[in-house]
């Protein structure tokens, strides 16, 4: 349905007299057979001509001769075959010029993967042998190698994020000006990296993304960042078996022994959101306080963690000691999870028979951090312990509490 819509954009470009191809990711997926969701066009009309054509459009990037068209709800981006000048910042060229010829504006592109252009009947335009270097499954800088990258040092990055997203190899001369160039990365955003990075963590391949990453010394740029990969690489093909983003991180961090607050700093450095870094941060410290041995299941003891952690990040953390266990699969610690929390006559403070309020008025004192502690140990009692979960025997185990801490 998606290449049906598109066909109609080249087919209108080409009823008016210009040239249209698919081009870059589309043609390369197409070929592997993976599933496509964004379609990207190129042609030799001008963006003004491409805005005639199509009155449903967005202008989104002009100056780099990018329209994006609107059909049926759906939006492609058409740019005007274009070469680019210098390279001034290791990211973007100083300035683009339109040309009218497919071969140059694919002579300007990263990878030979990439470097395909495809028409509307399928026939394929492939100058420098991007077939071939997928049915070989290498990655391969279109030219000169280490031009590709002192022009734009992402492509670094994006060179392993492909190898562990399709779980290629890297082509020898490609790879040998990656190390060359490594120290590139430093000129780059943190958040160019940051999600470059979560491809990679993210990848069918997360093991040959990391590997690749230690082997060209790619995180150079980050004393910690580097620490991290190159501590835990070998346990990364575990991330294959967790769900999220958040989980994957915080095994390779645990893989890595990181401490909580090292989890944190680093990511920060990447510029992750707050959240994600406490979260991340969290699991870190819990998988430290379990400390599982990899491949080797044991007993884990919920009740209390339960009551500070909560339910989903204690569920999350069983999925990340499954990861741990991944060789030798013991679905105990899933059992023993259900089974405590199902126990629990109650799992939250707000179901306690007593607010804090209720004790500062029986016990007759002062507002303060006590109430808070007193009612984490009743919570604690009664959820696992047996305390009744009444008022009279709650006021009573909190007098017994507060007169423990004052002698």
């Amino acid at each position: 349905m998606l290449k049906e819509l598109a066909v109609r954009i080249l087919r209108t470009l080409e009823d008016n007299g210009y040239e249209a191809y698919f081009v870059g990711g589309c043609v390369r997926d197409w070929l592997l057979g993976r599933t496509v969701h964004d379609i990207d066009i190129c042609t030799n009309a001008h963006p003004g001509d491409v805005m005639r054509l199509f009155p449903d459009h967005v202008p989104t990037g002009l100056q780099h001769g990018t329209v994006s068209v609107r059909l049926d709800g759906q939006m492609f981006e058409v740019t005007t075959y274009r070469v680019e000048g210098t390279y001034e910042d290791y990211r973007r060229p100083k300035e683009v010029r339109f040309v009218s010829d497919l071969h140059l504006d694919l002579e300007r592109r990263d990878f030979t993967i990439n470097a395909m252009a495809m028409d509307r009947f399928d026939r394929l335009r492939d100058p420098f042998g991007g077939r071939d270097d997928l049915r070989d499954r290498l990655i391969r800088a279109v030219g000169t190698a280490e031009r590709r990258f002192r022009e734009d040092a992402l492509r670094l990055l994006r060179a392993v994020r492909f190898a562990a997203q399709l779980d290629f190899s890297i082509e020898p001369v490609t790879l040998a000006a990656m190390e060359q160039t490594a120290p590139l990365l430093s000129h780059i955003a943190a958040e160019r990296i940051r999600e470059e990075l979560h491809k990679i963590v993210d990848s069918a391949a997360p093991q040959k993304g990391i590997g690749l990453i230690v082997q060209t010394g790619l995180a150079g740029f980050s004393p910690l960042l580097d620490r991290l990969f190159r501590t835990s690489h070998e346990q990364a093909w575990r991330l294959v078996h967790l769900g999220t983003l958040n989980q994957k991180w915080a095994l390779l961090m645990y893989a890595a022994r990181f401490d909580p607050q090292e989890a944190r700093t680093l990511c920060l450095q990447l510029r992750m959101s707050k959240r994600e870094a406490e979260a991340i941060a969290q699991f870190v410290g819990l998988l430290a306080a379990l400390r599982p041995d990899w491949d080797e299941p044991r007993d884990v003891e919920w009740g209390r963690l339960l009551l500070q952690a909560g339910w989903p990040v204690c569920m999350e953390t069983d999925n990340l000691l499954q990861a741990c266990w991944w060789k030798r699969k013991d679905r105990r610690s899933s059992r023993s999870l259900i089974a405590a929390y199902e126990s629990m006559p109650v799992r939250s403070l707000r179901e306690l028979a007593v607010t804090g309020r209720d004790l500062q008025a029986a016990l007759e004192r002062k507002p303060g951090e006590w109430i808070q502690r007193v009612l984490m140990h009743l919570l604690e009692q009664t959820a696992l312990h047996g305390l009744p979960n009444t008022p009279e025997a709650l006021v009573e185990e909190a007098r017994r509490e507060v007169a423990r801490h004052e002698h």
